[in-house]
């Protein structure tokens, strides 16, 4: 099963967002600081933090592979302060979190995320074959 970055699981997530009427209004790649996307549809703002299995080939900070199970746990970490700081920011916005379609990371992650949406964070999973599934 392919280990897909951050940048791979931001390219394959936003032509699924245009095919449910979003707009992407930004995205970032790479080291970028920001919101990795930024869509609208109507009069709804969307702001996703994207999260990857591996890092870049490149990335400053590439140890192994792919990331264990500590390192997952700790970007999700990060990535829900982030939202928490989003939703305080943008008040009406729809706030989410994207990782790969991944048996690491469903394994690490998958049973937190019903507390999440009852936070207001939705959840994405991406798969590399480009479909995308929003847990509930």
């Amino acid at each position: 099963m392919e280990k897909l970055t951050e940048n791979r699981t931001i390219e394959l997530l936003m032509p699924h967002l245009v095919q449910q009427g979003y707009e992407i209004e930004s995205f970032c790649l790479g080291q970028t600081r920001g919101y990795d996307i930024v869509a609208n549809r109507k009069s709804e703002k969307l702001l996703i933090e994207v999260k990857g299995a591996k890092a870049h080939k490149d990335s400053p900070t590439k140890r192994r592979d792919y990331f264990n199970s500590g390192q997952i746990k700790t970007h999700l970490g990060k990535a829900i302060i982030k939202c928490l700081e989003t939703k305080v920011a943008f008040p009406n916005a729809k706030i989410a979190i994207a990782h790969p379609e991944d048996e690491q990371i469903r394994k690490a992650i998958a049973s937190i995320i019903p507390e999440l949406n009852k936070i207001g964070i939705r959840h994405y999973w991406v798969n590399a074959n480009g479909t995308v599934t929003l847990e509930k």
